[in-house]
């Protein structure tokens, strides 16, 4: 009896499962819609006109990538494009945005490409050259730039070099030399002890700077530092978001009603939980989304995906990738396989999917991704 029982049970879910995977299926099909690419920075094709038709009528727009590739900075370029953006928001900390965007706004061109030279190991993801040349396009455009992250572990000459220039305390300008030549010393180390900020001397250091009479300005950024290094030594992601999310705070009064431009990895910008599904962090794309939700206005979230990016990511989007066909870019509406989930129409045991599907109102699927080169390899 317990083995008869059994087996009608495994057929039953079995024949849920495949029930459930042909309501997806048909839902997937109704909603995807092709586009292409042209040669002027820009796409055509119905999926580029529903997607910029959502882009238009959307106060902040985010945008969840898969780093360092050439196709999405095109992608962002084609949008920027067509839509005049107040702000771009980047996963870059502030200083160092500060600091690079200051030199692309001086220097001329001969000494830009000397601190390019000199600094672009420091800059985080700008480091890339479809990046960086996305940020510069920005810059003309007179967008403003704010950076949210935690000082990177290969930015530190670059930050504690312009801490350096800027202090008028004779001490911490002493000490700022000091860090900058130990960072060097061991910059040629293997793994991790080639990175000053992990170091206790970097610890000890900003100990010192902290007691001194500096000023406020300098003494953030220096808590700021020692705030970054701790979210490394410890691996602590939720202060990291917690980090993100104060930054945009302390910044609202000068985005909440401007049109906004967001570009972070895919893991920080839905707007529902975060789609690392061992946690259940709400990231700085719930936090967006609920601003504009108390404002009475509207964000779009959008994730990007290329072929071949992640197995994993693959198996999860199979129902999409079976739509995909004659190298086109796809756009794939989100909504109302939401919409299905919540009226209990459609249910998903993939956590990932189900997550992805909540939490960003559009998919979009790259034919290729090429990896893009650092500035230094040029």
């Amino acid at each position: 009896m317990k083995k008869i029982t059994f087996l009608l049970l495994t057929s039953f879910i079995s024949n849920f499962n495949y029930a459930q995977n042909k309501v997806l299926d048909s839902l997937v099909q109704k909603n995807t819609f092709s586009f292409q690419s042209d040669k002027n920075i820009s796409f055509q094709g119905k999926g580029w006109d529903v997607l910029l038709n959502d882009i238009k009528q959307s106060n902040s727009v985010l945008l969840g990538e898969t780093h360092f590739t050439n196709e999405i900075p095109y992608f962002t370029n084609a949008i920027i494009n067509e839509v005049k953006f107040d702000n771009y928001f980047l996963e870059v900390d502030p200083y160092s945005v500060d600091i690079i965007e200051t030199k692309v706004k001086s220097l001329p061109a001969e000494r830009l490409k000397l601190f390019v030279k000199e600094y672009s190991s420091n800059f985080s993801f700008l480091r890339y050259k479809p990046e960086f040349d996305l940020f510069k396009d920005l810059v003309k455009r007179n967008t403003k730039i704010y950076g949210v992250e935690q000082i990177s572990i290969f930015a530190d000459q670059m930050v504690i070099s312009s801490l350096k220039e800027t202090s008028k305390n004779k001490k911490a300008i002493e000490i700022y030399e000091q860090m900058l030549q130990h960072s060097k010393q061991i910059a040629s180390k293997d793994g991790l002890e080639k990175y000053y900020i992990l170091s206790e001397d970097c610890l000890q250091k900003i100990d010192l700077l902290l007691n001194l009479k500096i000023s406020d300005k300098e003494r953030k950024e220096i808590e700021d530092l020692k705030l970054s290094r701790e979210i490394y030594t410890n691996r602590n992601h939720l202060l990291r978001i917690q980090l993100l999310k104060n930054i945009l705070l302390n910044q609202l009064p000068e985005w909440k009603s401007k049109k906004n431009l967001f570009k972070f990895g895919a893991v920080h910008v839905p707007k529902g939980e975060t789609i690392l599904t061992k946690t259940d962090i709400y990231d700085i794309g719930n936090l967006v989304s609920n601003i504009e939700e108390a404002n009475f206005r509207k964000s779009v979230h959008i994730m990007l995906l290329g072929e071949g990016e992640d197995q994993d990511d693959n198996n999860s989007f199979k129902s999409f990738l079976n739509m995909v066909k004659d190298g086109q870019w796809y756009c794939f509406d989100l909504r109302p396989l939401k919409k299905s989930i919540l009226q209990n129409k459609l249910e998903l045991d993939d956590v990932y999917l189900s997550r992805v599907i909540k939490g960003y109102d559009y998919l979009i699927y790259i034919p290729q991704v090429t990896k893009s080169n650092e500035i230094s390899k040029e």
